[in-house]
């Protein structure tokens, strides 16, 4: 007892709770009725216990519970053990294991407080050795049945209960997280002991005080009555409270994840699909420290949205995903399941083409955005396949589809800015003219608003989305309307004379188009409709009734939902870098959890699920159910023993790169000082507070009215319409459940920061303050992010300032809001021509399609771990054996054939014509290949006749041995000497040169792009369209006739006399252009 690592009065109870059951040595056997004994041995309520005249001691109230563990004992584990022998440690062939000695505490970390586990001591008497019972080796050899009792997870000197890593697995919280959690429940746990001892040491002095009536004699048959002190937290004679460090959490959940990681191997090669749909992202990879450089997140989904596979890559290129393609291939194939036939990507879709450039100022052309025949046909001719790896390796016949959202994402990306005036409404008829609303679905869901209460029914784009079939039109109807939209737009600008499309624009415009025309963004064609999953019906807004039930479309294509699945998988690795083996783990976790709780979420009737996610626990389970009542308990969850060979994550291998080395005991073999089990009290420095000096308080009044009032009431003036027009249908309204949030909008913080909706006017004369400050610099929204952030600090002692914070986003938001309050009259609505012009276009997107009906085909859910194919072993008869004999000979005289009739290539010399072989050529001339040392020499009778006939050399077919006699000889190998020496001088001056990876100036020969070894800066003019970068090199030869004295940073240029010089040049330039 002396080495037991707890408090002296712990030591105590645990030896009378083992000497009352029997197991202390030396007291007397104790024979339990039936068996009915528990493990767990709670310490007594202390506020009961009677102490006679004397306080209460808080002794009673720092006791922790206890687990006993001694599978050797037949008195109470006599039922699991039913006759089976204890392994021994070290493998003895006959062990007899025996009790020897007390045994130890070691303390858990528990959820929401501690508890020691007791463990025998052990010996083998036929080895002679000794060892304790919770020895994590020992265990590993134990049955299944032993170690489901442990409550917690054993590791070399400490353990953590098996709760604490359910919820580190549940919640996926970091480890630092988590270990923050568990102290605070542990210290809630001592400090609502230590009130429980003060409020028992209160009663008895307010019952001897005589507040309950009749006062107690006890106080004068006290000697003292001074209660003692409780202690502290960390007192080893007291509470004995242990610490948990967040890298014992991270060894922890790394050991866990080593004991899950075959289930869920096994359970992510048991996923199939009938679509794939597959994405690359970096926002998770950027987590990872690695020495190799920043790699790709790869993922492949099915029509369920549940991830089929997951890699990790080195280069974003076809040839490093073909592994990974091949064992989907060998996956499908072992299971006997079709192989998916539909593939929608994000690039590379079908073959490679070349766009032509467009010219300066062709843009602005009409012409230039049409298509012709001759477009069509140039782009539409010739193989239009692409030999991706999905097509190469999994399945030749596969169709591949490019996404929309990244097709659409590329035009959007052309726009000058988000916060043009005119970019909303250029997406929203972007958006109509690439997908087609069944109309019939449409009518449906207005009568559902109308039979709710809503009217106008005017539906929203998400009650569009999930309740009404769309389509993707063909290709010729496709570009049609998007060329549409294009025409109308491609000349408009707001007040300022800014236009809202780029140059470049066109040629986005003629890379999309080739797309569209090739079929690569238009819907599968099938002879029962575009694929589709029905996810039954849904009753509006809640409202009972058969009026407000409306269908729930759940399309197939596309990659939308991968954009989703990377910002979940992004939050699964915690922190900013972690280690490779911490993203392995919380990488995978979040897959397989992911994918069980989309089969949660598909509801499929007749499948029962579990209500938690324990890969190895349904595992064990399914085992167990199947070799005691003959069937799985979770069919759809149990895995089959098929390997196909796959790895994920950073396990991943591609060709030709080396894998990423992952090793699980780096983090055991740190020694650290920090130990959570065995801990010392550390002495507890009292911090004083520093008087600090507040900065001052910036006040701003409130009478002063925004700088929009005026164009608020300007803007609110109708544009006057002309009778004599057409009548065409409006524009739509918004939507009738408007969903505009003018709360506080929660940040990825804890701060609640303000819509500009709700903004004070100190708040919003402050921010048009710094927007004038610095408008046309760069960066211009972190600077007044900063500056008003600084602000709101500076002012956070006042508690009148209406200063409040909000972010960068919101500020955004508000200059966007600025612009649509401006460009009110040079919007769409510019003109009674163009309203019309525009009106007419919405209403030929949304209702003027020959589509009016889109037929679908409902897809049954994908399979999830199928069983495994019945092995037929069909015998062998004479007849089948000598027909594999007579083909195997067959197939070996075709191959001799195919041999003989092969000619060897051979290369012609380029003197006699001849080939260079010394056995193929007429005997015209001699060949002859010689070799010494590093040296090689091709002899040619002829070559050398010609070289050296003026020097003496007379015969034309001179044998190699009578031309080595000569001198020629020694020439010609000095000669050959010479070619080798300069040839490897040429590689070494060749290797030694460092070829740019990037553009270079053609002023100053530097990198072009903007970087820390560059000292160009790309930036812009204000109301000058277009990005200018700036060279200090060119702009000091230009300006040093007019008295620039050196090169400047573009911050002294800003300053200088110069800048309105160069930026009046700049404007002619683009004119010119």
């Amino acid at each position: 007892m002396i080495h037991w690592n707890c408090s002296q009065q712990q030591k105590v109870w645990m030896k009378m709770e083992l000497e009352a059951m029997g197991l202390w040595p030396g007291s007397p056997p104790v024979r339990h009725l039936t068996n009915s004994v528990s493990l767990w041995r709670l310490p007594p309520q202390p506020e009961l216990i009677e102490t006679a005249c004397g306080l209460p001691s808080p002794k009673y109230f720092q006791l922790h519970p206890f687990f006993i563990w001694k599978p050797e004992n037949d008195s109470i584990m006599g039922r699991l053990r039913n006759n089976y022998v204890l392994p021994c440690l070290h493998s003895c062939s006959r062990p007899q294991i025996t009790s020897s000695g007390v045994g130890r505490p070691r303390v858990v970390v528990g959820i929401v407080n501690q508890y020691y586990l007791f463990a025998s001591r052990l010996c083998c008497k036929a080895c002679k050795r000794n060892w304790f019972a919770d020895n994590p080796l020992w265990l590993a050899k134990l049955p299944k049945r032993y170690t489901n009792m442990l409550p917690a997870l054993l590791t070399y000197k400490k353990a953590i209960c098996k709760s604490v890593v359910d919820e580190l697995r549940r919640t996926a919280k970091s480890p630092n997280d988590m270990a923050n959690q568990l102290m605070e429940m542990m210290h809630l746990k001592y400090e609502r002991a230590n009130l429980a001892y003060l409020l028992s040491v209160q009663n008895i002095k307010d019952a001897e005080a005589g507040l309950y009536g009749q006062s107690t004699i006890s106080k004068y048959l006290r000697r003292d009555s001074t209660p003692a002190a409780f202690g502290g937290y960390e007192d080893t004679d007291g509470w004995c409270g242990m610490s948990v460090s967040s890298y014992y959490l991270t060894d922890c959940l790394l050991q866990e994840f080593q004991r899950q990681e075959p289930s869920i191997t096994q359970l992510l090669q048991g996923t199939f699909g009938q679509v794939l749909r597959s994405d690359h992202t970096r926002k998770i990879a950027r987590k990872v420290t690695l020495t190799s450089g920043t790699m790709s997140s790869y993922a492949v989904m099915n029509e369920n949205w549940m991830i089929i596979s997951w890699v990790m890559v080195q280069s974003e290129s076809e040839r490093s995903l073909e592994p990974m393609y091949e064992g989907l291939a060998t996956r499908y194939t072992a299971a006997g399941i079709e192989k998916a036939n539909y593939h929608w990507v994000d690039r590379d879709c079908c073959a490679a083409f070349r766009v032509q450039n467009s010219h300066p100022a062709e843009h602005l052309l009409r012409e230039a955005w049409r298509t012709t025949e001759a477009t069509v046909a140039e782009v539409t001719s010739g193989d239009l396949t692409n030999i991706c790896a999905s097509r190469s390796k999994f399945n030749e016949f596969i169709s591949v589809k490019l996404d929309l959202f990244h097709c659409m994402r590329r035009f959007c990306r052309e726009c000058v800015s988000e916060h043009h005036s005119l970019y909303s409404s250029f997406c929203q008829f972007l958006s109509a003219a690439f997908t087609i609303v069944d109309q019939q679905d449409l009518k449906r869901l207005k009568e559902a608003y109308v039979f709710c209460g809503i009217v106008p029914a005017n539906p929203t784009k998400q009650h569009i989305r999930e309740h009404c079939r769309t389509k993707i039109p063909q290709p010729r109807e496709l570009v049609k309307r998007v060329e549409e939209v294009l025409l109308h737009f491609h000349l408009l600008k707001d007040v300022n004379d800014i236009p809202l499309f780029k140059p470049s624009m066109l040629k986005a415009w003629r890379i999309q188009r080739v797309h569209m025309l090739r079929g690569c963004l238009s819907d599968p064609e099938r002879e029962d409709g575009i694929l589709y999953r029905y996810g039954g019906t849904l009753q509006l807004n809640h409202v009972q009734g058969e009026g407000a039930s409306v269908p729930v479309w759940i399309p197939i294509r596309g990659t939308s939902q991968q954009e989703g699945y990377h910002f979940h998988q992004a939050q699964w690795v915690t922190g900013n870098k972690v280690s490779p083996e911490l993203f392995q783990a919380q990488g995978m976790t979040g897959v397989a959890r992911w994918n069980f709780q989309r089969l949660v979420d598909l509801k499929q009737p007749g499948v029962v699920l579990p209500a938690v996610f324990d890969p190895l626990l349904i595992t064990d389970l399914n085992m167990a159910s199947v070799n005691v009542t003959g069937s799985a308990k979770y069919p759809a969850l149990q895995v089959s023993n098929r390997d196909t060979g796959e790895r994920f994550g950073l396990e991943y291998v591609e060709q030709g790169c080396r894998a990423v080395p992952l090793d699980w005991e780096k983090h055991r073999s740190q020694k650290r000082t920090d130990m959570s089990v065995f801990l010392t009290p550390l002495p507890v420095e009292k911090c004083q507070p520093s008087a600090t000096q507040l900065p001052p308080t910036v006040r701003f009044p409130d009478s002063a009215a925004p700088a929009t009032e005026a164009l608020k009431r300007e803007s609110t003036e109708e544009p006057q319409m002309d009778i004599d027009l057409p009548c065409t249908p409006p524009l739509p309204m918004t939507a009738s459940p408007r969903s505009a949030r003018t709360g506080p909008i929660k940040t990825g913080g804890r701060v609640f920061v303000l819509d500009h909706n709700r903004w004070p006017g100190p708040m919003r004369v402050a921010i048009d303050g710094l927007l004038a400050r610095h408008h046309g610099q760069k960066d211009m929204l972190k600077l007044v992010d900063f500056d008003y952030a600084s602000m709101v600090q500076s002012s956070c002692a006042d508690p009148n300032s209406l200063l409040h914070p909000t972010t960068k986003h919101h500020i955004g938001r508000y200059i966007k809001h600025l612009a649509k309050l401006k460009n009110t009259s040079s919007s769409l609505n510019t003109s009674p021509e163009k309203l019309l012009e525009t009106q007419q276009l919405w209403q030929h997107l949304t209702m003027g399609s020959d589509t009016t009906c889109v037929p679908v085909t409902a897809l049954p859910p994908a399979v999830v771990n199928p069983p495994a194919l019945p092995t037929q072993n069909a015998p062998l008869t004479e007849a089948a054996i000598e027909k594999i004999v007579l083909g195997l000979m067959e197939k070996q005289q075709q191959s001799e054939q195919q041999q003989q009739q092969k000619k060897k290539m051979t290369k012609t010399c380029l003197s006699c014509g001849q080939p260079k072989s010394r056995y193929m050529n007429d005997g015209s001339s001699i060949h002859y290949f010689y070799q010494s040392g590093h040296v090689r020499y091709f002899y040619c009778s002829t070559k050398v006749f010609k070289t050296y006939g003026a020097e003496g050399l007379t015969n034309p077919k001179m044998s190699f041995e009578d031309f080595m006699s000569t001198p020629f000889f020694q020439q010609e190998l000095e000669s050959i000497k010479q070619k080798v020496e300069q040839q490897k001088d040429k590689q070494k001056r060749k290797s030694a040169d460092v070829v740019p990876s990037d553009r270079l100036c053609r002023f100053c020969h530097l990198e072009l792009k903007q970087g820390p070894n560059s000292p160009h800066i790309h930036t812009g003019f204000p109301g000058v369209a277009g990005k200018y970068i700036y060279c200090p090199a060119k702009l000091f030869s230009l300006y040093q006739a007019k008295g620039m004295e050196k090169e400047m940073t573009w911050k002294e240029f800003q300053a200088s006399a110069f800048y309105h010089d160069e930026k009046k040049r700049w404007m002619d330039e683009k004119r010119k252009c």
